[in-house]
């Protein structure tokens, strides 16, 4: 009896100290995430622009200013979504991915999966998004929207501030002087006009130091119609923005995808207001209401299509290449 009775005990006292191992281990665990949470969250009282990738969701925080909730569901390319990139903890991507789409970098980021977030910034909103082919996008024109009302404020460029370099690469004598008279007549702005150093079928815009709303009624002051972004710095100036106005003989590919009465209108209305090389698919485009595709570079030439055919919802792709791509029913 003794002797079951000591192997009875012994066998309590090994469960007993096991139980206290495990308690010992999740104590120390326990410690350690508390350290790392405070140490994460130290760093990240001393960063302005940075993103939290959360359990759900990316927050991206701007200065005290802007709080961007990105649903991980949400596509980083047609192939990828963030959640993609997140499972695989490539974290690393997930930023570079972060600054490709949104309008102003982050630079920091730090991975919460629990607790809760207070930013504490002046604004919070939802990142805009829309369905194509059952995934989300990132609905990019109204993101830009948004940034220059919540993150940029109030526009601060006053017109009569703003000078434009208007260069001719369409060879027409004196083309470029008469397009600035007429931007300085209806916006009163200053320019400079000059011949640029060689012709080019499309035109071009750099944009320097410039808001984005300004520039877009700019764009819309011209009657050249696709204009491509080319990279700031290319052209040396202290001009605001550059345009650079070509021939557009042929300008950019549009197609039209639709198979209703409205998507031929579209695509009509395109060919009477002088727009080339467009095409039309007879096919259901599979969406509420007409979207335009572009990309990133040719984000003016979808933005003054979407104006003229009062089409607000925009969508860059830049797997898209050289095209415009309007989605209609």
């Amino acid at each position: 009896m003794n002797r079951m009775g000591k192997k009875s005990n012994k066998k309590l006292n090994k469960g007993v100290r096991g139980i206290f191992l495990i308690l010992g281990i999740i104590v120390i665990l326990g410690i350690c995430l508390m350290f790392n949470m405070k140490n994460t969250h130290k760093n990240i009282e001393q960063w302005d622009k940075y993103a939290i990738i959360g359990k759900e969701n990316i927050f991206v925080i701007y200065d005290g200013k802007l709080t961007v909730r990105i649903p991980e569901t949400i596509q980083v390319d047609k192939d990828k979504t963030f959640e993609d990139l997140v499972d695989t903890k490539n974290y690393e991507e997930v930023l570079e991915a972060l600054n490709r789409l949104l309008p102003v970098k982050v630079n920091n980021y730090a991975v919460i999966k629990h607790g809760s977030l207070d930013p504490k910034t002046k604004n919070y909103v939802n990142m805009p998004e829309t369905l194509l082919d059952g995934k989300k996008y990132i609905l990019t024109s109204s993101m830009h929207n948004m940034f220059d009302v919540l993150y940029n404020g109030q526009d601060k460029n006053n017109s009569k501030d703003l000078v434009v370099d208007i260069l001719n690469a369409n060879g027409k004598p004196g083309y470029a002087k008469k397009t600035g008279e007429r931007l300085e007549k209806e916006f009163g702005l200053k320019y400079n006009a000059a011949n640029y150093e060689n012709n080019s079928d499309i035109s071009y815009v750099v944009v320097n130091e410039i808001n984005k709303d300004k520039l877009e009624e700019i764009i819309m002051g011209v009657d050249e119609k696709y204009f491509r972004i080319k990279k700031a710095g290319t052209i040396p100036t202290l001009a605001n923005t550059v345009l650079i106005l070509g021939t557009e003989n042929n300008g950019v590919p549009v197609t039209v995808i639709g198979n209703s009465s409205k998507s031929s209108n579209l695509y009509n209305d395109l060919r009477k207001d002088g727009y080339k090389n467009l095409h039309y698919s007879k096919k259901n485009g599979d969406v509420d209401e007409p979207i335009i595709e572009y990309n990133k570079e040719d984000y003016y030439i979808a933005y003054k299509i979407g104006k003229k055919l009062n089409i607000n919802k925009m969508v860059e792709k830049n797997d898209l290449n050289n095209k415009i791509v309007i989605l209609s029913n």
